[in-house]
């Protein structure tokens, strides 16, 4: 009998890979095709639904070409993708303009003023916040990030498009739709969207919270589990796609779920850390529970039946080294003749070391695009901290990798303060490839670190291997984790312990003491029209 695959996309803020998966969770080979991120305005961020698309098709067409695979030896094809995006799609399926993304804060003077107006708790109008939290188990942010927001923000400033509007869908949504003519969304998704009544996981879009937004369920996508069959390839999409005409689509999930499935961090309370453009902690847990001031608490697994996901969410992570890459090391063709290495993310290890830990009192706050937990702030910037004219390029690499290691513990304390505190964090991500920034976190968290193998495909690996169970090649989900492998473990040096609890002390810091600073900075930048 043939080996048997499933192609899982990893669909992203900045790309699409279609990665090749046997059935037990082997990555044979993968195509990446990237797409624009645009911003027209000071804190808008959108992307062209069709480039998604486009990606799509490209990739699942060339990954099968490369591995000469006979499509009728896939048996499924599943999403990991980035979430809480705004598709507004009008009555022919067609977006009526570019998709809003979940980097997009346009909407957040709609909604601290029209819908989390006063009287207020934390940012929070008292009367709606409490049937959100019963309904819920969260509530949409301060920030005007979520869906609420951008729905109401095309209502007030786009009134023609938003009536032509017939669904408001996610990226993964939109995708699928185009393969199967169905509009289905996964449990994940839909949660975080603040729509759904989870209560008793009935999962059920909820009439009286929908009226906030001034849309009805029938604008929604049908809900339906991450392990569900969302539909089959249509004769159009097989054309397009290389798949055979029927071949399943597993509904997936987004990636933050998918993460969480290919840490092999699956078991009640287990966390992990997700190092990609924006970065997270998160686990599985039983027991639902939140902490708005810190804009941390539990949204949909893709096990809803069994586990909710504990969820420490940050902006900007790997993307800071981008930014970084791109904007300041940018004589890369020099650096690359200097330090004899082809790759710049290897020199940038190379020049984390030679900084050594602190780097020479430099610090660096990751807030490139305001910042969700631990601080739930769209004003707040990132900054760079005590320079001096001693400090010179390693350390401004160093101050990068520690800054964002120092943001991931303030979120993972705000996760363990609802829960338990852990003894390992598994690491997942592209930037859980540098051996470096790997023991910066160990020391920096003073918690052991296990990367897992192939780390940068954790989200694919694990929806891969959520639809090899859907279609029948794993038996159960907790069967998922002996398909995945841990490569090295990184311990916490106890010499540094005392330098790193400092730094920490500073590093919130600096928030605490320029937070009405950044208010006033950004206040106009942050700002939408009403």
């Amino acid at each position: 009998m043939s080996e048997k695959y499933v192609i899982a996309h990893d669909m992203g803020t900045s790309a699409d890979k279609a990665i090749l998966v046997t059935v037990t969770g082997k990555i044979i080979d993968s195509a990446k095709k990237h797409y624009p991120l645009y911003h027209p305005k000071p804190n808008y961020a959108e992307q062209d639904p069709l480039d998604w698309w486009d990606a799509v098709c490209e990739t699942t067409r060339e990954v099968i070409q490369k591995t000469s695979i006979d499509p009728k030896d896939i048996v499924g094809m599943t999403f990991s993708t980035q979430t809480q995006n705004v598709v507004a799609l009008d009555k022919d399926g067609n977006p009526v303009r570019n998709a809003i993304s979940w980097l997009d804060g346009r909407s957040a003077d709609i909604i601290r003023e029209k819908f989390w107006k006063k009287p207020r708790v934390m940012g929070y109008n008292i009367f709606r916040l409490p049937k959100f939290l019963i309904k819920t188990g969260g509530a949409p942010g301060t920030t005007g990030k979520d869906q609420i927001g951008k729905i109401l923000w095309m209502k007030y400033n786009e009134p023609e498009l938003f009536a032509k509007t017939k669904k408001f869908i996610d990226a993964k949504d939109f995708i699928i739709y185009k393969l199967t003519g169905s509009m289905v969304t996964s449990v994940d998704i839909a949660v975080i969207w603040w729509f759904l009544d989870t209560r008793k996981n009935k999962n059920v879009w909820d009439v009286k919270l929908c009226k906030y937004a001034e849309i009805t369920p029938d604008q929604l996508s049908e809900v339906k589990p991450s392990a569900a069959i969302a539909g089959y390839v249509t004769k159009e999409a097989s054309v397009k796609t290389g798949l055979l005409e029927g071949t399943p689509i597993v509904n997936g999930a987004g990636d933050l779920a998918s993460a969480a499935l290919g840490s092999a961090a699956i078991d009640e309370g287990e966390l992990h850390i997700s190092l990609g453009t924006s970065g997270w902690v998160a686990g599985h847990f039983s027991k639902r529970k939140i902490d708005l001031a810190h804009y941390t608490g539990c949204i949909g697994s893709a096990y809803p039946d069994k586990y909710y996901l504990g969820m420490a969410h940050q902006e900007t992570a790997g993307i800071c080294l981008e930014w970084l890459k791109n904007k300041i090391l940018y004589h890369e063709e020099i650096l690359k003749e200097e330090w004899h290495r082809a790759n710049l993310y290897e020199i940038m290890d190379e020049l984390a070391v030679k900084a050594g830990p602190g780097a020479n009192g430099l610090m660096f706050t990751p807030w490139m695009f305001g910042e969700r937990c631990p601080l739930d702030d769209e004003h707040v910037r990132a900054g760079l901290y005590n320079v001096s004219l001693d400090h010179s390029r390693e350390h401004l690499v160093r101050a990068v990798f520690e800054g964002i290691a120092f943001n991931t513990r303030w979120a993972m304390e705000t996760l363990e303060n609802l829960y338990s505190k852990v003894e390992q964090l598994n690491i997942i991500g592209g930037g859980a490839k540098s051996d470096i920034w790997c023991q910066i976190f160990a020391d920096i968290l003073n918690r052991k670190i296990n990367r897992v193998s192939d780390p940068q495909q954790a989200g694919a690996r694990g929806i891969a291997l959520l639809a090899s169970m859907t279609l029948g090649y794993i038996q159960s989900f907790n069967d998922i984790k002996k398909h995945i492998s841990i490569d090295k473990t990184f311990y916490p040096d106890p010499t540094k312990r005392d330098l790193y609890d400092k730094l920490f002390v500073n590093f919130k810091n600096i928030y605490k003491n320029n937070k009405r600073w950044y208010k006033r900075m950004n206040k106009n930048r942050s700002s939408s029209q009403l």
